[in-house]
């Protein structure tokens, strides 16, 4: 396992702020695994390489915009961070929490883990910083 992991989940018309995510937690020492960036183009198997690139984080990071909230695949990859018992953080970007509720979707485990506003993420980069600090000691 690598020192410290986080897994970002996304839709695929988000990733530039996905990779400025991923860029940011990098730039902290620890790995950041993105689909776009690790799993190569045309790969038959990227279910299984999702699946364990999960099971080697230690936390996940959930990327939701007006598109991203409406893709099945971040919901599938919350859920298999939540089964593992990672931290989750739900990161809105265009929206809100509560607007999952009105699109009809719900919340679901979104009632459980922190979610933030983009403008808030570099809060979230102090306290991360210090979890990965704690690892290297």
């Amino acid at each position: 396992m690598d020192a410290y992991k986080i897994f970002i989940s996304h839709g695929s018309r988000d990733i530039w702020i996905a990779s400025q995510i991923s860029k940011e937690i990098r730039l902290l020492g620890a790995s950041a695994f993105l689909d776009e960036t690790n799993i190569p183009k045309g790969c038959v198997d990227f279910k299984s390489i999702i699946r364990h690139e999960i099971s080697m984080s230690r936390e996940f990071v959930a990327l939701f915009t007006p598109w991203s909230s409406m893709r099945s695949w971040v919901w599938i990859e919350i859920g298999a961070a939540w089964e593992r018992e990672i931290p989750i953080l739900a990161v809105f970007c265009g929206m809100h929490v509560n607007d999952l509720d009105k699109a009809g979707q719900g919340k679901a485990i979104l009632e459980d883990v922190n979610v933030i506003d983009i403008n808030d993420f570099d809060k979230y980069l102090g306290e991360l910083s210090a979890r990965i600090l704690k690892v290297h000691v």
